[in-house]
């Protein structure tokens, strides 16, 4: 009886959920209903046949964190990467409960709380219309626009989606890690193959001039700079350099399969973020290189030999063939690139304008709906949410990085995420990604992995490991 309960109850949060599906897709046209229609009631039929949820939810993680930094492609008026996460979690919430609510850590936490705590002080205490109105507000091509949203609304939407970007991955990781220790791994090879394809295609439509991202996307190639699945070159070079630091972590890896992935992946991670033409993009994938092999533990302590090495070969190649770092430097937009100075006269723009919110209302900002306008993440996250929530942020990255970095005296995997957040940090000095889901990947692969190595040493502790290699994280061993 309790079973057949159980049942009809699932079946009817799947029914919910689907109906809450194709009422968003109302909005987006006959491929995106037909579409989302036939997801949902391909998730009722795996429930009613009592199809392993489990399984699906490891492959609805996977998928998730191979497609998290696809952000320009949309299904209908959503994006699966970011359906695909919750979907995860659904399915471990209807068969493991208890594994699949299990809470993030403090510092997951209290980012949340200061996430709403911003959102309600600007709700409560709104600021005024007539400062609202009078803003600056440009679009990418830097013309200005008008906001015509309500302030309150756009605030609590992007509050959700900001919460819902910090909790529910880390949440949807520990609950397919609880089940197979192995996936903190497998989502961090799932992550980086994912983001390297990306750039494969920004690459072939920068050298090959294919079009291949606007099959995916519908996005149309510029001549100088690609987006590879992501809406804007920008974003496409913070996921290229966000996902570097694992590629290395495969590189340097025992297993020859393992190395192979990660010198694929390397290569059109930096071949994308070449193709991007973001000048940020190039500074920080140099960065994030030289911090990764400098923190792996296998590679650190020839980094002095690998830099200098770099920089020979940039020298001989420099004055061997000029023509070739000149290129370089032009299609980076570094020096030489006749579309810097527009860049830098909006980003100059938006930057001021994120100053004077900030001056306007320094605790908690002005309200999480202008988080997207300013030039880079510290403007944005003064700008939106004051004081309260670069504190929150900061709490929250350098806790991240402290995990990371105990994880890594056990397991290589570790430095990786303690590379990619540091690199991260100096992204956000080029960037505007506030928001983005990928942004908070390995924060939450650091979650997973900590929960993995506790039950492997709690398994071993009490005796009942039976040592199934399969089930295991492959540790400094990789």
């Amino acid at each position: 009886m309790f079973s057949r309960m159980r049942r009809r109850s699932t079946v009817g949060v799947v029914l919910a959920l689907a109906m809450l599906v194709e009422a968003a897709a109302l909005r987006s046209g006959v491929l995106g209903q037909v579409l989302l229609g036939a997801a949902a009631a391909l998730a009722l039929v795996v429930v009613v046949l009592r199809a392993d949820l489990q399984r699906v939810g490891a492959a609805a993680t996977l998928a998730a964190a191979f497609t998290i930094s696809w952000n320009g492609w949309y299904v209908g008026p959503v994006r699966p990467g970011d359906v695909l996460a919750p979907l995860a979690l659904l399915c471990y919430v209807i068969a493991r409960p208890d594994d699949a609510t299990r809470t993030p850590p403090w510092w997951v936490k209290q980012l949340v709380v200061v996430i709403v705590l911003v959102t309600l002080l600007t709700v409560l205490l709104p600021i005024s219309s007539s400062y609202l109105s009078h803003r600056l507000v440009l679009d990418a091509g830097g013309n200005r626009i008008t906001d015509t949203t309500s302030p309150i609304a756009s605030n609590i939407g992007v509050a959700l989606k900001f919460v819902e970007a910090v909790v529910i991955p880390p949440m949807a990781f520990v609950a397919a890690t609880l089940r197979d220790r192995r996936m903190p791994h497998r989502l961090a090879i799932a992550f980086v193959v994912g983001t390297a394809l990306s750039g494969f295609v920004a690459t072939s439509d920068r050298f090959l001039h294919t079009s291949l991202g606007r099959l995916l996307t519908g996005i149309p190639n510029a001549v100088d700079r690609q987006t590879g699945f992501t809406t804007q070159p920008n974003f496409l070079a913070a996921a290229l350099v966000v996902a570097m630091p694992f590629a290395c972590w495969l590189i340097v890896a025992r297993d020859r399969r393992r190395v192979w992935i990660g010198g694929a992946s390397l290569l059109f991670l930096v071949l994308g973020d070449y193709a991007s033409g973001s000048r940020g993009g190039a500074v920080c994938a140099v960065f994030a290189l030289v911090v990764s092999f400098g923190l792996l533990p296998r590679t650190r302590a020839a980094i002095p030999a690998i830099v200098l090495a770099f920089l020979a070969g940039a020298g001989l190649v420099a004055a061997a063939i000029p023509a070739v770092g000149a290129e370089i430097l032009r299609v980076t937009r570094i020096s030489g690139s006749p579309t810097t100075e527009g860049s830098d006269i909006v980003r100059t723009i938006v930057g001021e304008q994120g100053v004077h919110d900030w001056v306007h209302s320094p605790v908690f900002g002005i309200g999480l709906h202008v988080s997207t306008e300013a030039s880079q993440v510290y403007l944005q996250e003064l700008a939106s949410g004051g004081l309260l929530l670069l504190a929150g942020m900061a709490v929250y990255m350098v806790a991240a990085i402290a995990a990371s970095w105990r994880l890594s005296r056990v397991d290589d995997l570790g430095a990786a995420l303690a590379a990619s957040l540091v690199s991260c940090l100096v992204l956000n000095f080029f960037e505007a990604d506030l928001t983005d889901r990928f942004y908070y990947i390995p924060q939450a692969l650091a979650i997973a992995l900590g929960v993995a190595l506790a039950q492997r040493g709690t398994a071993h502790a009490a005796g009942t490991d039976d040592g199934a290699a399969a089930r295991e994280p492959v540790g400094a061993a990789t």
